[in-house]
């Protein structure tokens, strides 16, 4: 591995949309799909994979929708 000095400066930049989107989508409505999983199957484990996978589909539906 080279020293510090010889590597270069490298800058990531995050769009705020980015954020935004990721907010909304993982934490907002991901909360909700969980907790209406949970109503619908009593179970807890059931209701975490379901939330995940339900989240899952609607972020690659976005993807798709975009191009």
């Amino acid at each position: 591995m080279k020293p510090a000095s010889e590597r270069p400066f490298q800058v990531y930049v995050v769009e705020m949309s980015s954020i935004k989107m990721f907010i909304l989508i993982e934490i907002g409505l991901g909360t909700l799909i969980y907790n209406l999983w949970l109503v619908l199957l009593h179970n807890a484990l059931l209701a975490g994979s379901s939330g995940w996978a339900t989240t899952e589909v609607i972020k690659r539906t976005l993807k798709l929708l975009k191009l």
